[in-house]
């Protein structure tokens, strides 16, 4: 249901039809607009992992969203934890709007890797960002990574669930 641009009132009778279009179906559309969401909590049997170099999905079918807006701000966050198996490894974590990645070089946020030890353990990584400018309709978000070169990067998703989330604000 579409915004109508509420009525200037004036000294005319007032009908079901003025309050329907004006006062109902606006209303409608903004509770619309609270409802429209979608997220991932995804696991599995065993590691995600990458050798990549440039961004690429970290799963396609499990980590991608698709959101219906309205044309308003969509607020995307993940949680989960990443880890590298080489000393001074990163990790970088992106997100690709509609098939493009939304930050170009080094993307949103990266994980490094500082001690040996460190190859080993799970990393928290979380972020929460605003998408603004996109047109009203159908979107796709999903969340990309890379690592530096000569290192695998591994997300955990046996013992530890990520969650993939979007929402229009």
């Amino acid at each position: 249901m579409a915004w109508t641009t509420p009525k200037t009132w004036s000294s005319e009778p007032l009908t079901s039809i003025d309050l329907n279009t004006h006062v109902r179906d606006n209303q409608n559309h903004l509770k619309d607009r609270l409802d429209a969401s979608a997220s991932r909590v995804i696991s599995g049997a065993t590691l995600l992992s990458t050798t990549a170099n440039d961004f690429v999905d970290v799963d396609a079918a499990k980590l991608s969203l698709t959101l219906t807006t309205h044309g308003g701000d969509v607020l995307l966050g993940f949680t989960g934890t990443v880890r590298n198996n080489a000393r001074a490894g990163t990790t970088n974590i992106n997100v690709a709007v509609d098939g493009v990645d939304y930050v170009a070089d080094d993307g949103l946020i990266g994980v490094r890797i500082a001690t040996d030890g460190d190859s080993s353990r799970n990393k928290p990584v979380s972020f929460v960002m605003l998408i603004t400018g996109l047109s009203a309709g159908s979107h796709g978000f999903k969340l990309r990574w890379k690592t530096s070169r000569n290192s695998t990067a591994h997300m955990d998703i046996v013992d530890l669930h990520p969650q993939f989330w979007a929402k229009e604000i």
